[in-house]
């Protein structure tokens, strides 16, 4: 029996039923098959992964994108070796999509190459890229992602965004563990936060997230959007943001796209990829026992609570794939709201 999800309260909803229903979302939109699915299942596990801001959020964002040609539903991307760099042109297309083939090619390379290096453009919005990379991890392998956006981020004083909040992750396995992943961007936190503030009519933000128009730090949600996010610790976060300008923009002849509007995601970004494969460097077993070596001594100086970037993840997902991925009660209007745009409404067990 099931109940058609409805407006004005929360909801735990399962992962399964939310699959097929994002698939069938895209699919409406006119997507193919096997990428509406891959699009829906690594947005799908981002929220499983406790990453709320960049995984079902995102789903009726991607539904404007693509129902107003801003984002390619039949892409075609294309993978080209040049000089030793793959070169993956986009066609327009969803950015799980394009960045999915990216990372095939790249893995598939890694088996015989210590070091793959990839380029993006003419993508859309990527997402969590700490998904992407944990997959590589999972093979083994260790990867490196990172995004450039469009002008969201400044110091303050800045009227409006200077650089991006350009986000990069890594991930490495760990032997006979979950692998380790790091995914931060550039800003204090990332602009999806400010996104969901808004989403969940919450009044106020911190005050060291972001700038309003007029450069001056705010607690508003929307002079926030209107004005930039704050890099993380000040002039590094902005070095920082300059060296993904620099590989994942510069090294792709990005020239800047449209600034970021008061919501949503990029449609055309650009990204850079490297994946390593440790046997090749000096042998599985000497990679093992050094990763081994420096992350013990890590947990154990820490302290009795201390974790590595990624347990926590990877319990949230073991835990969520079985009490539910929780939906507040603003999202779940905008994906009932998605859902009827395209004739897939959001039908789950109750």
């Amino acid at each position: 029996m099931g109940s058609q999800a409805s407006e004005g309260r929360d909801a735990a909803l399962d992962p399964d039923v939310l699959l097929d229903w994002t698939t069938a979302v895209f699919a409406a939109c006119g997507v193919s098959a096997a990428p509406a699915r891959r699009t829906a299942q690594l947005l799908l596990r981002t929220s499983l992964r406790g990453i709320d801001t960049h995984g079902l959020s995102r789903v009726p964002g991607y539904v404007d994108k693509l129902l107003s040609a801003e984002v390619n539903p039949q892409a075609q991307p294309r993978v080209e070796l040049r000089h030793g760099v793959l070169h993956v042109e986009g066609d327009g297309g969803l950015g799980q999509v394009v960045a999915s083939e990216a990372l095939r090619e790249a893995m598939a390379r890694a088996r015989e190459t210590a070091v793959v290096t990839c380029v993006l453009r003419g993508s859309g919005h990527l997402s969590a890229l700490g998904v992407l990379v944990l997959e590589a991890a999972e093979q083994g392998l260790v990867a490196v992602l990172c995004q450039k956006t469009p002008p969201i981020m400044a110091l303050p004083g800045a009227r409006g965004g200077a650089i991006g909040n350009n986000p990069l992750a890594f991930a490495m396995p760990v032997a006979g563990e979950v692998p380790l992943v790091f995914d931060m961007a550039s800003s204090v936190v990332a602009r999806g936060h400010v996104m969901q503030a808004v989403q969940e009519h919450r009044a106020e933000i911190p005050p060291d997230w972001a700038i309003g128009p007029d450069g001056k730090p705010t607690t508003d949600p929307l002079a926030a959007l209107q004005g930039a996010m704050l890099p993380v610790a000040g002039h590094k976060g902005i070095g920082l943001a300059m060296l993904v300008e620099c590989l994942a923009g510069s090294l792709n002849g990005d020239l800047g796209g449209a600034p970021a509007g008061l919501g949503g995601s990029p449609s055309h970004v650009s990204a850079f990829m490297l994946v390593m494969n440790p046997a090749l460097f000096l042998g599985q077993s000497a990679f093992d026992a050094s990763v081994r070596a420096w992350l013990d001594h890590y947990l154990h100086t820490a302290g009795p609570d201390a974790r590595y970037p990624g347990q926590r993840q990877a319990r949230c997902e073991q835990d969520r794939r079985v009490s539910g991925i929780p939906v507040p009660a603003g999202l779940l209007a905008e994906l009932c709201r998605a859902g009827a745009r395209v004739g897939v409404p959001l039908v789950f067990a109750g």
